[in-house]
């Protein structure tokens, strides 16, 4: 669920040595909280190159605005595939992430 999301993206930001590449949270009933954390940890993650976030409705629009934010500001993402298929998103979030395409055309996000 959300908090477990959550504590798991806390985790990986709190372990700067983590070699994860790819991870699979489809389906998990991730919410604002896991999306929040998961951005935090995009601002300085270095090794994650693939999350997987299908069908994950209460993300919403506020936690896909945060993802495409942290990603847009990070630099030094390794990160190159980000699904949200089943996400719902706003036209905030759609804005923020065609800013992203523009700015780090690298990371496919598909939604």
């Amino acid at each position: 669920g959300d908090a477990a999301g959550a504590a798991l993206a806390e985790a990986l930001r709190a372990n700067a040595e983590t070699k994860l590449r790819t991870l699979y949270l489809d389906g998990t009933g991730l919410g604002t909280a896991a999306g929040t954390s998961f951005a935090a940890l995009f601002r300085t993650s270095r090794s994650l190159e693939k999350l997987f976030l299908n069908n994950n409705s209460a993300l919403g629009d506020s936690a896909d605005f945060a993802l495409a934010g942290a990603l847009r500001d990070n630099a030094e993402t390794k990160l190159r595939t980000l699904t949200l298929n089943g996400s719902e998103t706003g036209s905030v979030a759609r804005e923020a992430f065609e800013d992203l395409k523009r700015t780090r055309p690298q990371i496919d996000v598909k939604r």
